[in-house]
């Protein structure tokens, strides 16, 4: 059976044997949409470039400092290492209990809660939040 509707309203089936047709109601309600003047802001994150490399600077500065934890070099330095000593078996990747991985993800940890830190601030002193 092939279904289809006619532009008269009637709908039927065909089949092999016969051809039914029956009247449909066909109900239309007119709808008017508004759109209001205040809409979602494409913008907003208002990411500034400045934000973005004060805090690049912020983290990276600060992780070059030498600590006890990584055997008395910088996160930034261990960090550094670890992605040469991995460049060096290139084809081969870091096994899942290489060191490289805390660094990774203890560096971007610290990275991304500055640059949100900062963005929050920057743009919280812009727009008047902290006075």
């Amino acid at each position: 059976m092939t279904p289809y509707i006619s532009f008269t309203g009637l709908q039927g089936t065909k089949s092999a044997f016969c051809v039914s047709r029956r009247r449909t109601q066909v109900k239309c309600r007119a709808t008017k949409i508004v759109a209001e003047s205040k809409t979602f802001d494409d913008d907003w994150l208002k990411a500034d470039t400045t934000v973005h490399l004060l805090t690049l600077f912020g983290w990276t500065i600060p992780s070059g400092v030498a600590i006890k934890a990584y055997g008395d070099t910088s996160l930034l330095a261990a960090f550094a290492d670890a992605i040469g000593s991995n460049l060096a078996n290139f084809p081969q990747g870091p096994a899942l209990d290489d060191k490289f991985w805390l660094y990774l993800i203890t560096w971007h940890i610290g990275l991304f809660s500055t640059m949100l830190l900062g963005q929050i601030g920057w743009q919280g002193r812009k727009q008047g939040y902290f006075k």
